[in-house]
């Protein structure tokens, strides 16, 4: 579960980042991967169908809304590490970002 808070966090970081400014090429595609990341977590077995098929389009929408439910049951704990998120982001800068990914 640690694993899936550190990537957690990453995610939020990013969506807490593009709230405040615009990201460069390099960030965007590091949080799409981040976002694939945390709903792989969802999919059921971690069985993945092949990319780009239409089971993986229908995996990954499913992954979304189970991701979207765990939220819902963990408010706390997301309203925390939001919160940290939006700190960092505003913080940190365009480092936090790129740091984040590469460390």
């Amino acid at each position: 579960m640690s694993e899936f808070l550190s990537v957690l966090a990453l995610y939020y970081v990013c969506d807490a980042t593009a709230a405040l400014r615009p990201m460069s090429a390099e960030e965007i595609g590091a949080c799409f991967s981040t976002y694939d990341t945390v709903k792989v977590y969802f999919v059921d077995g971690f069985d993945l169908a092949p990319p780009g098929s239409v089971a993986r389009i229908r995996q990954m929408s499913e992954a979304y809304l189970a991701f979207k439910t765990w939220e819902d049951d963990n408010g706390a704990l997301v309203a925390d590490m939001r919160a940290d998120a939006r700190e960092l982001a505003r913080l940190a800068g365009p480092a936090l970002v790129a740091g984040a990914i590469d460390g």
